[in-house]
């Protein structure tokens, strides 16, 4: 009889249904504060966290896994392919060091991002980890003098916050996927979260809005970022974003390709899986 119905599951049978980190070996962290990005709108939480891995030369010391990312492997530069995945990075610091948690897209269930979330939260809590802090978009126009909101998980924080001359977030703010379910865990798990939101109406990459956020949490962390490499990896992204437009403008002119997604007839595509 199959495990799901008498009653237990086998964990060897089940043992990739369920997200799980995977950390390598020889690395030590003291006082961490994690920071959490993922695409979503603007890709606001990709564009920061990404940028702020490559100008601290931060290092890779695991990733998270899961059932629920989409089923494909992507091709690197170097020609090796990587499971989707929540990638950590590590980087030492005096004043306390950062652990980076970069999502390469959201996942296809809810419940993956809460797992995902849980164990990621119970690793760094784990570890000696006081602090978390997510950064993503909000759809809304930014206006002057308002270009980020920000929130956290208590009223003293807030209260910090406000001092620095952030602008809280209204009442009723929703804070959308994982970026808002790391922040609702973290008060569960006793951790102090933090929340920075750029504003946004794009519907593709939002520079401005990831530069505008990327300030707040050189703020709030006191990073010392060079703000005029930013504006390399903002002309990267757009030629990104360029190429991305003239390939889908191939794609739709494509007869072959626009008679494969329309199918043939009302069966559709003429493949078994």
């Amino acid at each position: 009889m199959c495990p799901l119905f008498s009653g237990g599951i086998d964990p060897n049978v089940y043992y990739f249904a369920r997200p799980r980190m995977w950390i390598r070996k020889n690395w030590a962290v003291s006082r961490p504060t994690l920071v959490c990005g993922y695409p979503g709108l603007g890709r606001v939480g990709e564009i920061t966290l990404r940028f702020l891995a490559k100008e601290l030369s931060a290092k890779q010391i695991g990733v998270v896994t899961s059932p629920y990312f989409s089923s494909q492997a992507i091709v690197g530069k170097d020609g090796i392919a990587r499971l989707t995945a929540v990638r950590l990075y590590l980087k030492p610091r005096a004043e306390g060091d950062l652990v980076l948690a970069i999502g390469e897209q959201h996942q296809e269930l809810m419940g993956g991002e809460f797992e995902t979330s849980r164990i990621l939260l119970s690793f760094f809590k784990r570890v000696g980890g006081n602090t978390v802090i997510t950064v993503g978009g909000h759809m809304e126009p930014p206006r002057e003098n308002l270009n980020v909101y920000v929130f956290a998980s208590d009223a003293q924080t807030v209260e910090q916050l406000r001092s620095k001359g952030l602008r809280i977030a209204p009442a009723g703010t929703p804070i959308v996927g994982a970026a808002g379910i790391v922040l609702g865990l973290s008060k569960l798990l006793r951790l102090r979260g933090i929340g920075i939101l750029g504003l946004t109406n794009s519907e593709g990459p939002d520079i401005d809005a990831s530069r505008h956020v990327l300030s707040s949490l050189d703020l709030v962390l006191k990073l010392g970022l060079d703000f005029s490499k930013f504006e390399e990896e903002a002309q990267r992204w757009k030629r990104l974003q360029e190429r991305y437009q003239m390939g889908l403008r191939r794609l739709e002119e494509d007869q072959r390709f626009s008679s494969v997604m329309q199918g043939r007839g009302p069966e559709g595509p003429d493949y078994l899986g």
